[in-house]
């Protein structure tokens, strides 16, 4: 994946639609209301914010001045069935979330979390085992979230 130049950490946010709610948000400039933010994302402290910013940031959807990217607004012109598909195939991209939807989807087994750090490891590298644990809560929660929304 074209973001995994460091730029922007791996992701820390779990729950898919929040980043769905963060690229369809009316004005851009909200973009920078941490306050206002937590509150549209369902009472969430702005440490979880950020992480969410951050998500999208890492998926190439918000750049580092918290404006949408080309490929931001794109993706925020489509109705939500075309949004989704390209949002999975962002997902799908990058080395990590790819490995472990595709081991998934033709093994048809959920991989241990073990099994997902151990992909973690050879693409990434986190320092803390405890920092792997929590990023791999991410991992899970964004192939889960591809599987439903793609099988509907």
């Amino acid at each position: 994946m074209e973001n995994q130049n460091k730029k922007f950490p791996f992701p820390q946010a779990d729950d898919f639609s929040k980043i769905i709610l963060l690229i369809n948000l009316d004005d851009e400039k909200k973009l920078s209301d941490k306050e206002l933010l937590g509150k549209y994302l369902g009472d969430i402290v702005e440490r979880q914010v950020m992480y969410y910013i951050s998500a999208c940031q890492y998926l190439g959807l918000i750049n580092e001045n918290k404006e949408y990217t080309e490929l931001g607004n794109k993706i925020r012109q489509y109705d939500s069935m075309r949004q989704n598909i390209e949002l999975a195939k962002l997902i799908v991209k990058d080395d990590i979330f790819g490995t472990v939807f595709f081991y998934q989807q033709m093994l048809g087994v959920s991989l241990e979390k073990s099994e997902i750090i151990n992909i973690m490891r050879e693409y990434i590298d986190l320092s803390k085992d405890g920092i792997y644990k929590r990023r791999s809560q991410t991992v899970v929660k964004w192939v889960e979230w591809i599987t439903e929304n793609l099988n509907k």
